[in-house]
């Protein structure tokens, strides 16, 4: 089964005077839980949510064993691969699957489970034209260019020793990333298509080493493979610095080594909206406009 893609808070403030306008520690968690957005450090997904969900959402988890089982069955089938369930969200007539593969190649991704709660029933498993296709070949790219994606992972991790950045928790990735390889500073997307020979082979288990050669030897195209950097302001609550963003875009264009793709960079205000996980503002690169193209060293 293929599928295509198809209030604020008001708050009352009694003032009785002196010390009972502080706010108790209670009431300021029973805010934060109210609010829209929250501070991605504190961030685990917690109100990621699709429309139309609450009562499919509150099926899917009274039957989650069941759907957890289809799941799984479905990967081994289709994609000869052993996966872990991280979350069910609940949609219109369907329930949404965050998972992550167990081994190599690594990625997450969502796929989505009918189903019919006038007849309390559970139907296939499918997913959005591509996209699991698209997420393992992101993971067979991460393994043809394993070195490369170290150093990627080191330039990260000194970007945010460098500046008061962070990335998303671990938590906030198993339940909301959906994309392909995905790490709490970046994730990578595109489709099948990049690597059809790569793809193809690794669905007739062929070995890694030639399905490697085959990612590595197919001329690069700069459209092909998209590494997007994310990095959130630690002040809680503080918006994106735009001199934080030139700062890592110059850093990045001046490192060497890193994996071939077209880069996007992102500097994101702390706080992100829990239903949809994004952030509230954010400065970096424009897609389409000012890319980052890193071709691989010859």
């Amino acid at each position: 089964m293929t599928f295509k893609r198809s209030g604020m808070v008001v708050m009352l403030l009694f003032l009785l005077g002196g010390c009972s306008l502080m706010p108790h520690k209670g009431d300021e968690k029973k805010r934060a839980e109210a609010s829209e957005y929250m501070p991605v450090q504190d961030y685990t997904g917690q109100g990621y949510s699709f429309d139309n969900g609450e009562e499919t959402g509150k099926f899917a988890n009274q039957h989650r064993k069941q759907i957890v089982q289809r799941v799984k069955q479905y990967f081994i089938q289709k994609y000869h691969l052993d996966i872990t369930v991280h979350h069910i969200y609940g949609a219109t007539d369907a329930a949404v699957v965050f998972v992550e593969s167990k081994k190599d190649p690594k990625f997450h991704t969502s796929v989505i489970v009918g189903i019919d709660l006038e007849n309390k029933k559970i139907g296939d498993v499918g997913a959005y034209e591509g996209s699991v296709e698209g997420a393992i070949t992101t993971g067979l790219y991460v393994m043809a260019y394993e070195k490369e994606f170290q150093k990627l992972d080191a330039f990260c991790t000194a970007i945010a020793r460098e500046y008061p950045v962070i990335g998303r928790t671990k938590e906030a990735v198993d339940h909301t990333a959906s994309t392909g390889f995905t790490t709490p500073y970046y994730y990578t997307s595109t489709s099948d298509l990049i690597f059809p020979e790569a793809y193809h082979a690794f669905l007739h288990k062929e070995s890694y080493q030639n399905i490697i050669h085959l990612i590595k030897q197919k001329p690069f195209d700069k459209e092909g493979m998209m590494i997007t950097l994310t990095f959130f302001m630690e002040k809680k609550h503080s918006l994106p610095d735009k001199s934080i963003a030139k700062g890592v875009i110059d850093k990045l264009k001046k490192s060497n080594g890193l994996p071939p793709g077209n880069y996007g960079v992102y500097i994101k205000s702390n706080e992100i909206l829990k239903r949809t996980g994004t952030a509230k503002k954010q400065e970096g690169t424009t897609s389409g406009i000012d890319d980052i193209i890193l071709e691989p060293s010859k």
